[in-house]
């Protein structure tokens, strides 16, 4: 792989580039990743999806954006959907 700054060329895996001190971009935006929401947050996150579930939802979609957090995401976004139906089934009275 090359550099798109500088044009050097460096390792597949390389965050930043040895010649010019840029981070590597890949096709999905910066290859800079954040860390994964913490146990207490994704409880947190949770409890709020049982009672909001939008809160889950949303917070899915931040989590898929972050490659750390896809997991966390896809967690959270099942849970919403899964309450959203829940409660619309309960409004709904079926």
């Amino acid at each position: 792989m090359y550099c798109r700054h500088c044009g050097k060329e460096m390792n597949d895996k390389a965050v930043v580039c040895t010649g010019c001190g840029q981070p590597v971009e890949t096709g999905e935006g910066s290859s800079v990743r954040g860390e994964p929401w913490s146990l207490l947050m994704m409880i947190g996150l949770i409890v709020a999806t049982l009672f909001v579930p939008p809160v889950g939802l949303v917070a899915g979609v931040i989590g898929f954006m972050d490659e750390a957090k896809k997991v966390q995401g896809a967690i959270l976004t099942t849970i919403g959907v899964f309450m959203t139906l829940l409660l619309t089934a309960i409004i709904l009275g079926l």
